[in-house]
């Protein structure tokens, strides 16, 4: 029986996660999964890719979804009220739109840890960023990941890299919303419909991936540069390396405030 064996939720983009036990779903993905993003003076959001230390900001959200940030043994609270009216227009890959920003003092927080003046924002719930229309229908939207509501990964596959490195890596390098186990590695390549707890699922396309799973997600240091040449020895197609299935609902409207758990079964179709 494959079934989730971790669930995973990143409020703001490239900070650190949290794992959970159970989550909420919401029409964005999993609820409270990166509706915050920074970006810098020009809207332009920033990541891993380029500032591997956001890897060490973690992340905390109490039961009401507020959020604080923590980074060497500092904290912030993120304003419950959106005390700031502005907005600031956001550019995440091709997509541009409207986001509500958070605080002046979140940012000057930030800035300092960053070494780069950027700002904190909100996905509202009426945003409308459209997932890519070769893959979803009309009003399926996405909140700031990178495109799709979930990313999945299962255990298997991450066990078979290991067996290859000459240091074992934590899943949370990939960054995935939910690792399942009871299957064969990379089954999830070839995933196309499945359930869980009668929300129906689609999978999209497996996730390209970058430096990000070469970064240490608790020192920030990128520190395994071999194993991006190891991917590319066999999980490179059409010239990209694939690890991960990106998915998203088949019928959005019929996911809101469903719940899915650890140990919960995947039904394929």
């Amino acid at each position: 029986m494959i079934k989730i064996s971790e669930l995973y939720i990143y409020p703001v983009k490239s900070l650190a996660g949290i794992q959970l036990s159970s989550a909420t779903l919401s029409p964005f993905g999993l609820l409270h999964d990166r509706r915050w993003v920074i970006v810098d003076e020009n809207g332009l959001f920033l990541s891993q890719r380029t500032k591997a230390k956001m890897a060490t900001i973690a992340t905390k959200l109490d039961k009401q979804g507020h959020l604080t940030l923590t980074y060497n043994n500092t904290s912030i609270e993120v304003p419950k009220s959106r005390e700031s009216t502005k907005k600031i227009n956001v550019s995440i890959w091709n997509d541009h739109l409207l986001a509500q920003h958070t605080s002046t003092k979140v940012d000057e927080w930030l800035s300092a840890i960053l070494e780069q003046k950027c700002h904190l924002v909100y996905m509202p719930q009426n945003a409308e960023r459209q997932i890519d229309p070769d893959f979803a229908k009309a009003n399926q939207f996405v909140s700031f990941a990178d495109a799709f509501p979930f990313l999945a990964i299962s255990q298997a596959s991450l066990d078979n890299l290991n067996q290859r490195l000459k240091a074992a890596i934590n899943i949370n390098r990939f960054r995935p919303n939910i690792v399942v186990d009871g299957c064969q590695a990379f089954a999830e390549d070839h995933w196309q419909e499945f359930a869980i707890n009668h929300v129906e699922f689609i999978s999209a396309k497996p996730c390209s991936r970058c430096i990000m799973p070469s970064i240490n997600q608790e020192t920030g240091q990128q520190d395994q540069k071999h194993m991006l040449a190891v991917l590319n020895r066999y999980r490179q197609f059409d010239k990209k390396i694939k690890f991960g299935q990106n998915i998203l609902y088949k019928n959005s409207a019929k996911s809101n405030n469903q719940k899915i758990s650890i140990g919960d079964e995947i039904k394929l179709k």
